[in-house]
């Protein structure tokens, strides 16, 4: 027991002696690293680069589909037009009759074939001479070929244009005249006192409807 307290004894100087001679360590003061702004920019790209890599060993392999270009259907070679020849055989061209006009029928009468005369004769002949100042009547045999009669109540004959050489410019109907009838119309003139050509044209009058044109020419010397 003595023995072993001695030997735990020993020990303890041994220890103290050994610290006692060796020098004394002054603590090393810990250098903090600086901080680089751009190493978590830097950290994170390198963690999308990890993650991009290991996601692109997990997928599958992209299978590439090959394409089959449809077959080009070859048109026919076209076929060349027949010249196709036309004859034009000539026409004979026939010449259209001219209808001939009824010569005293008057576009200005309103009731168009209601009212409508033919002149059959007059007198004088056109371009009978006459001495200056001369008194003569003008007479024209008309025939109605309208379908309504001349009223003497409502039917008169008037100067409408050329010369005056009459005595009076309208005289009445005195007597009426039906379809078909003819009369003789008399108009009382005067040559005039200069020598010359004078022309008078005189028409039916029956209410709005004027017709039956007359004329008449007389030359004076």
């Amino acid at each position: 027991m003595v023995r072993r307290n001695y030997r735990v004894f020993s020990f303890l100087i041994v220890t103290v002696l050994v610290l006692a001679c060796m020098p004394t360590l002054s603590p090393v003061p810990t250098q903090i690293p600086a901080f680089d702004p751009n190493s978590i920019n830097t950290a994170i790209v390198l963690t999308a680069e990890a993650a991009a890599t290991q996601t692109a060993l997990l997928m599958p392999a992209t299978l590439t589909p090959s394409v089959t270009p449809f077959p080009t259907s070859t048109l026919p070679p076209s076929e060349t037009p027949t010249p196709t020849f036309i004859f034009i055989l000539p026409t004979s061209t026939v010449p259209s009759a001219t209808p001939t006009p009824e010569p005293t029928r008057d576009s200005s009468a309103g009731g168009g074939s209601s009212f409508d005369c033919r002149v059959d004769s007059q007198s004088p002949a056109d371009n009978t001479v006459y001495v200056p100042g001369a008194d003569f009547d003008a007479a024209w045999e008309v025939t109605n070929t309208g379908s309504d009669r001349w009223d003497a109540n409502s039917a008169d004959y008037r100067y409408v244009s050329g010369d005056k050489i009459h005595q009076a410019a309208v005289y009445d109907f005195n007597k009426s005249v039906g379809a078909g009838k003819r009369t003789v119309i008399i108009v009382d003139m005067k040559a005039p006192a200069s020598p010359g050509t004078y022309s008078t044209t005189w028409k039916i009058f029956i209410g709005k409807n004027k017709f039956c044109p007359m004329s008449l020419t007389i030359v004076v010397k």
